[in-house]
């Protein structure tokens, strides 16, 4: 079951947002970044009328390093926490535990809305050169993009 067929993103809100620089980084320096998100499902009041409202708690970690001397050493850290609120539009109401089953399909939408919270945020941090994925990586297999 795909939740976006029924259901659609309605408010977002930061809850946290942390970034840390652990080195210089200079404009020629490669980096690597690990991203990981995580997603987990709440429970909204449901609206008048018996819409379907749930929340979807997104976490986002990337850490980026570089290797110098051979070894590779940390470079920076970002942390997004966001909550999306979705409200179902049509169909049958979906209950809390099929919405739980299914609320991973809904990251093909909220990974791009974190991506764009962080590109200006990597920007100010003086590393616009880092570019994230803008999608996310359907093959376990892939090795992790190299990140200039």
């Amino acid at each position: 079951m795909n939740l976006l067929e029924s259901f659609v993103l309605f408010n977002t809100q930061i809850v946290k947002l942390h970034a840390e620089l652990t080195r210089g980084i200079g404009p020629q320096d490669v980096l690597q970044a690990r991203v990981e998100i995580k997603l987990s499902p709440g429970q909204m009041q449901a609206e008048p009328g018996g819409a379907a409202r749930y929340q979807v708690g997104v976490r986002l970690l990337c850490d980026g390093s570089m290797t110098e001397e051979g070894e590779s050493k940390p470079a920076f850290s970002i942390e997004c926490v966001l909550n999306a609120g979705y409200r179902q539009f049509q169909g049958e109401p979906i209950s809390f535990e099929e919405f739980s089953k299914h609320h991973t399909t809904l990251t093909r939408q909220l990974y791009p809305l974190i991506h764009q919270q962080l590109v200006p945020l990597l920007s100010q941090l003086g590393i616009p050169s880092v570019r994230l994925p803008q999608d996310i990586v359907q093959d376990a297999q892939a090795k992790p993009p190299q990140i200039h």
